[in-house]
């Protein structure tokens, strides 16, 4: 475990060592918030709710955790330096995990870019202190008497999260199957745009077949997770999509050392 940990703080300081990291954590936040007030306003809606915010925050990481991936493995195995780690006591399966927790250390930092939007509904929603009443400070009321229910708020981001898992593990099996990172990039977008559009066509599939591509939606389990219901179905689903990305990404790696 000392070694994986310092994959990922190597990873982590030499991500935070380039402007791309401080770039993409404010444009995710800005552009989860614009679409979110351009196509779903809470303000015109009247009730005060996340799921449009959680929609399109889950929407630009299915964009933003490929390009954050695509040169995890592709660009050391093109500057040769991933053969230079394979000489190194390290194993595959410790310098995919260390990679794997750094990568998702950075879609955890996108997350929490967008905190400030259910604190700012939360705050809209509590209703104003009234003068000699002695009411409890606003911070403290917009827990309890705001009209936001913090259930779906807490659910939806642990959706968010274990939604960058799983995006990330792929990429990161994409990233180790090639040494071009923009086929990385485009492998892991067609790998995860379907089961992620899937489920908003859910109510087209015939009643027959809806359960198979129902377990087979990310929006699915996404929203499951949303309404503030934590199903172990759906955390098996992406524990096992997790685990089965991080598998391939051992797999290629140990094919190319061994071949």
């Amino acid at each position: 475990m000392t070694i994986v940990l310092a994959i990922m703080r190597r990873e982590l300081a030499s991500a935070f060592d380039q402007p791309f990291a401080y770039f993409l954590v404010p444009i995710y936040g800005l552009l989860v918030g614009g679409f979110s007030l351009w196509f779903d306003d809470v303000f015109s809606a009247g009730t005060a709710t996340m799921r449009g915010v959680f929609f399109w925050a889950g929407f630009f990481l299915l964009i933003l955790v490929p390009a954050l991936t695509m040169r995890v493995f592709a660009e050391e195995r093109r500057s040769g330096t991933l053969e230079i780690l394979a000489t190194l006591p390290i194993s595959e399966s410790e310098l995919v995990l260390g990679k794997f927790l750094a990568a998702w250390g950075l879609v955890g930092v996108l997350v929490a870019s967008t905190l400030g939007y259910p604190l700012m509904l939360a705050w809209l929603s509590t209703p104003a202190t009234i003068a000699g009443s002695g009411d409890a400070p606003v911070f403290v009321r917009m827990f309890s008497e705001c009209g936001l229910d913090w259930g779906p708020v807490f659910g939806g981001y642990l959706g968010l999260l274990l939604l960058g898992a799983a995006l990330t593990a792929i990429g990161l099996a994409s990233s180790a199957s090639t040494s071009n990172p923009i086929i990385a990039f485009l492998t892991t977008l067609a790998l995860t745009t379907f089961p992620f559009v899937l489920g908003l066509f859910l109510d087209r599939v015939p009643p027959a077949l809806l359960p198979l591509f129902q377990y087979g939606s990310f929006g699915y389990h996404f929203d499951s997770l949303a309404r503030g219901v934590i199903d172990a179905r759906d955390l098996v689903f992406w524990g096992g999509l997790t685990g089965l990305g991080l598998h391939c990404a051992v797999w290629l790696l140990e094919k190319r050392r061994l071949g």
